[in-house]
Formats: structure tokens, C-alpha cells, sequence
């Protein structure tokens, strides 16, 4: 036989040599229930997501949505947990195929009859949790676990911010303990899966027990929050074993944002500080050992340390700090 004809490998090279190298994932972007348009996702982004935040009260339900690109490190997640009389209800689910978070034909809201288990719930919105006065929630999905979450910002915080908040869902970091805190902040999150298993005094950082370890604790830039004057040292706490540093841009654009303080191993490891921060190109390291993360020291690698070339988009739990400006069925996205 005679050689094969090149005909057909180089209209395959010309094929590939004709698409453009920007060409990544497609995903519908909207904005709380507004228009929709098709957004080409980041490099790095390699999932589609759709938000939504449900308002129960009674009979009468409010639905806000968002949808758009996420990162490859994002899962589907839940909460649900009660202010008053309502129930809030958030759900991201994550899908991976050129716009799969595309809207479908609306449709009644449907609520599970089948219940899961039993939790406490209460939130700092209305001080439930601080006061003490933790309902009953039901979960009505699957695999759900009873939540405390626990997001303390001192440089930021408002009356009406979700400093606790306990409920049903299922969230990356579970079953834990997990969180950070320096001397500013305080995220932490703890899952149990018995009835009621999240009830109890609320957790406050102080009473936590020292683990042994110190790292160094600042927010802002060289010279002003993580300036050598304002950079110190920190007793760390519970599960928070390992000294984190990360850089990024904040909200105001400010390009060289640094968080410094003490960190359970898992927020070394993927989107939780962008996301609870509210920065961008995020490059976050850990490393064990006390004061292993002093601003004089140059110290590589560390653990950890994955760079994040997009924006970040805000899970759910910095959510909840969004969903506790809901008053009169007005809800502003921040």
C-alpha cells in the first residue's frame, strides 16, 4: 500500500491552529434574579455554579439567584438556619460543562416532606444564639450535619453581621473543627451529626484551648495593619496549628493585602481565605513551627501556597454576613 494521504492531519492542524487559546468554560452570569448573559470563565475556572438564598416564613418564600464561573476547588454546599420566624435556606450547586448553570423554567418551590435530623439553630441577627434561645430545625436533605459557624471581624463588623450561627447543611470543612483567627478575626466552623449536637453556649475564641503554638497576627498592607510596628505574635488556639500568611487584593484594590495568623490545616489548602477575606489573586502558605510566619523571614516552600488567578466568588458562609441585612424582604448583595 502507498503512503497515507496528509490531506486530513493537516485540515486537523488548520482546524486547531483557527481556535483561539482564549477559549475556556462558558457559564451564564446573573445577578440576584436579574438579567443572565453568557461570561467566559477565568483561566482557572473551570466550573459553573448557581446560588440561591431562600427566605421561608410561613407560607411565603422569597428566591434571589445568582449564577456564574467558580473555581475547580468548589462543591455543592448547604445551610439552612433560622432569624425569628424564618428559615434561610442556602444551596450552591456546582456543575462542570459549557452553561450547565443555565436557568430553567421556573416552577413552584418545592418543599421535602422527608426530614433528616434535628438541630439547634439560632443566629446573631436577632442574638438567638448569644441569648441562648436556639430552636429546633429540621434538615430535609440527605448527608446534612448540625452546624456552628462562627465569623468574628472586628475590623468590619456591623450589629447586624452573623457573628454565630447554627443550623443543618453540609460544608466544605466538614466534619471538622476548622477556622482561623488572629488578633482581628475568627472564623470557625464545627459539624456534628447527632440530634441537637450544635446546641450549647456559643463558641467564643478565649475559651478554646491555647495548643502550644504562636504565630504572627496582622490585616492590611506594609504600611498600615501588617506594618514591622503592628505585626505581632499570637497564642494559638484549638485546631488552629499552622501559621498562614497570604497576600492578595482586597475590595479597594489594593494589590498587596496581607493576612497573617494562626490556621487549622485545611484552610491552607484551598479557597477558604479568599473567599472569607473578599480577595483576589490570592496566593496563601502555611507553615508549622512558632513565629514560622515572621514578615523577616523568607521562608519557601510552605504548604499550601496555590495561586488563584481569578476572582473569587463568595461562598456560603460569607453569605450568611450578606443574608443579615435582610429586613422587610429587601436584600443587598455586597
Amino acid at each position: 500500500m502507498g503512503r497515507p494521504p496528509l490531506l486530513l492531519p493537516l485540515l486537523l492542524l488548520s482546524i486547531q491552529a483557527s481556535i483561539p487559546a482564549s477559549w475556556g468554560l462558558q457559564c451564564m452570569l446573573c445577578k440576584s434574579n436579574g438579567n443572565c448573559r453568557v461570561e467566559e470563565c477565568s483561566p482557572g475556572q473551570d466550573l459553573c455554579r448557581t446560588t440561591i438564598l431562600r427566605i421561608r416564613e410561613g407560607d411565603e418564600e422569597l428566591e434571589v439567584v445568582e449564577r456564574g464561573c467558580a473555581h475547580p476547588e468548589k462543591t455543592n454546599r448547604t445551610m439552612s438556619y433560622r432569624i425569628d420566624m424564618q428559615i434561610i435556606t442556602l444551596t450552591e450547586f456546582i456543575c462542570g460543562s459549557n452553561l450547565c448553570n443555565r436557568p430553567k423554567p421556573s416552577r413552584p418551590p418545592l418543599f421535602p416532606r422527608r426530614r433528616y435530623l434535628e438541630c439547634s439553630s439560632c443566629a446573631s441577627s436577632d442574638l438567638s444564639c448569644e441569648r441562648g434561645w436556639d430552636q429546633s430545625l429540621q434538615c430535609h436533605n440527605p448527608g446534612e450535619q448540625c452546624l456552628e459557624v462562627v465569623t468574628h471581624r472586628s475590623l468590619e463588623e456591623s450589629p447586624r453581621d452573623e457573628r454565630h450561627t447554627r443550623g443543618c447543611g453540609n460544608l466544605p470543612g466538614c466534619p471538622g473543627p476548622t477556622g482561623f483567627h488572629n488578633n482581628h478575626t475568627f472564623h470557625f466552623l464545627r459539624c456534628c451529626n447527632t440530634t441537637k449536637c450544635n446546641g450549647g453556649p456559643v463558641l467564643e475564641l478565649q475559651n478554646l484551648p491555647l495548643n502550644g503554638f504562636q504565630c504572627y497576627s496582622c490585616e492590611g498592607n506594609s504600611t498600615h495593619g501588617c506594618s514591622s510596628e503592628e505585626t505581632s505574635l499570637t497564642e494559638c488556639r484549638g485546631p488552629m496549628n499552622q501559621c498562614l500568611e497570604a497576600t492578595g487584593t482586597n475590595g479597594l484594590g489594593n494589590p498587596s493585602y496581607t493576612i497573617r495568623g494562626c490556621a487549622a490545616p485545611s484552610w491552607c489548602q484551598d479557597l477558604q481565605v479568599a473567599e472569607a477575606f473578599g480577595l483576589t489573586h490570592v496566593n496563601v502558605s502555611c507553615c508549622t513551627g512558632n513565629g514560622c510566619n515572621n514578615p523577616a523571614l523568607d521562608i519557601q516552600p510552605r504548604i499550601g501556597g496555590a495561586h488563584q488567578s481569578g476572582p473569587a466568588h463568595l461562598n456560603l458562609i460569607v453569605i450568611l454576613l450578606v443574608t443579615a441585612r435582610l429586613w422587610g424582604g429587601v436584600l443587598l448583595w455586597t
